[in-house]
């Protein structure tokens, strides 16, 4: 018996029985349906953070501070230090096409009545424009600021709403200025006598008045710096120029940046307290720049690099030493959402089984008149594996049907819950053509393993009993 005649053969006895055919094509296609779309969230989450890790120089970046494993234990002062000699020195090495520090200022934004804290951000206005080619960063209103700029200001869209409140109009910031407050401990002022400075807190605040307890913490290094008015106020003003916004689903993930120029934080880095320690002790001096961002020319030249720096007596991490636990975590979430889907499909798989079996009992006359009249029972066999493979087909097309629709449904709600907090619409579906191959031949395969059982079966059938039931 030929290919074609199997396949009329197979619709024939399929329409006779449509219902228990649909069902059992739909139990196929739920199963198709589930794996599918939960695969291909799965795979599109996994493209949609690479891809930010691609566009934010994730991948090729490489952090450098003092300290680590290497230095730990030496003495502060003996440590190397990185200023702006050493960045000059990070950005001729091979392998490097950028080396810039990150510096942040914590301090509180403030625009007519609205203010709020945050940290200021300084960015060269090269890094600013390479983000802005590579769609990282989409400026909304205004212009990036340029290399000759300085106290001058971009805001990203979310920041720039929280400043205009009610009003909404964003782009009525532009050109206005801003003024930014920074707590500051002059350095020549620190371990100096203090005492014309007006007391920082009303009427001052008596450390004798602190249990002895807490006086020898040194939390009563703060309480001096309060009492002497050492936590000076210094504003910044600044022009705003520009507003925008992340181009991709990790970009201004935060919700509130504030770009300056690197020149314009700099000098005012030194003179402000940056963590715990010299808040508690009121010492900043300048110790250089805490982190310097370094960008190698490739993912391949990131390791040779990150071992030259290290060389020097810096720290150096990069996002490489991670990458292979976050692959292994993406594996691992599609195998589970795969298996998700797998147990509706065996399900289906059984559905299948059931199906064939009633037919075989339901058609055993029909089988011993075929054998009577000349088939064998590899031709019998056949036509049960096609009517189990036409179901197969049948639900693995509206398995991936199902699933798109599922998947896009999917992606619309958390677009949804991005959009409430400020967030850019993503593609979390990832339905490769690879995708639709496998689901396609993994629903034929399931199929034609659940019907080999009813064909072996139909096959074994002896044409004598068969004729019996005439």
């Amino acid at each position: 018996m030929i290919f074609r005649d199997q396949l009329t053969y197979a619709f024939g006895n399929l329409r006779k029985t449509r219902l228990r055919t649909f069902l059992t094509a739909a139990g196929v296609a739920t199963g198709i349906g589930a794996m599918s779309s939960m695969v291909s969230v799965g795979l599109g989450t996994q493209r949609t953070v690479i891809q930010a890790f691609n566009e934010g120089n994730i991948l090729t970046s490489i952090m450098v501070h003092t300290g680590g494993d290497r230095n730990e234990d030496l003495p502060i002062d003996s440590l190397p230090t990185l200023d702006s000699t050493t960045t000059e020195s990070l950005r001729s090495l091979p392998g490097v096409r950028d080396a810039f520090p990150r510096l942040t200022i914590a301090g509180m934004l403030r625009y007519g009545e609205e203010q709020f804290f945050r940290s200021l951000e300084g960015m060269p206005a090269r890094v600013l424009m390479e983000q802005l080619e590579r769609g990282s960063v989409e400026m909304i209103a205004g212009r990036p600021y340029a290399a000759n700029d300085s106290n001058v200001i971009v805001l990203s869209e979310s920041a720039a709403e929280r400043l205009v409140a009610d009003s909404g109009d964003i782009a009525s910031l532009l050109g206005q200025e801003l003024s930014f407050l920074a707590a500051t401990a002059p350095g020549a002022l620190l371990g100096s006598d203090s005492a014309g400075l007006q007391s920082a807190l009303p009427g001052g605040f008596p450390t004798e008045a602190l249990p002895r307890s807490l006086m020898a913490f040194p939390f009563a290094g703060m309480i001096r710096n309060l009492e002497t008015g050492l936590f000076l106020p210094t504003s910044l003003e600044l022009e705003v120029v520009g507003i925008a916004k992340g181009g991709g689903s990790l970009n201004d993930f935060v919700g509130m940046s504030l770009w300056v120029p690197v020149e314009t934080v700099e000098p005012l880095h030194s003179q402000t307290f940056q963590d715990l320690e010299s808040i508690l002790t009121g010492d900043v001096g300048d110790r250089g720049y805490p982190v310097v961002q370094v960008l190698a020319t490739d993912v391949i030249a990131v390791r040779s690099v990150q071992d030259t720096i290290q060389a020097m007596g810096f720290a150096a991490e990069s996002i490489l030493d991670e990458i292979d636990q976050v692959r292994r975590g993406f594996m691992f979430m599609n195998s589970m959402l795969g298996s998700i889907g797998g147990v509706s499909l065996f399900v289906a798989a059984m559905m299948i089984v059931n199906t064939l079996v009633m037919a075989v009992l339901e058609r055993t006359r029909e089988i011993g008149l075929l054998k009577s009249m000349g088939a064998t029972d590899g031709d019998v066999m056949r036509l049960f594996l096609t009517e189990a493979g036409v179901i197969g087909v049948l639900g693995g097309v509206g398995g991936l049907t199902l699933g798109y629709v599922v998947a896009r449904i999917t992606n619309m709600f958390a677009n949804m819950q991005f959009a409430r907090v400020g967030e850019v619409a993503v593609d979390l579906v990832a339905f490769t053509p690879l995708l639709m191959t496998g689901g396609m031949a993994f629903a034929l395969i399931v199929s034609l393993l659940a019907g080999y059982y009813p064909a072996r079966r139909a096959a074994k059938v002896e044409p004598v009993v068969a004729l019996r039931h005439f």
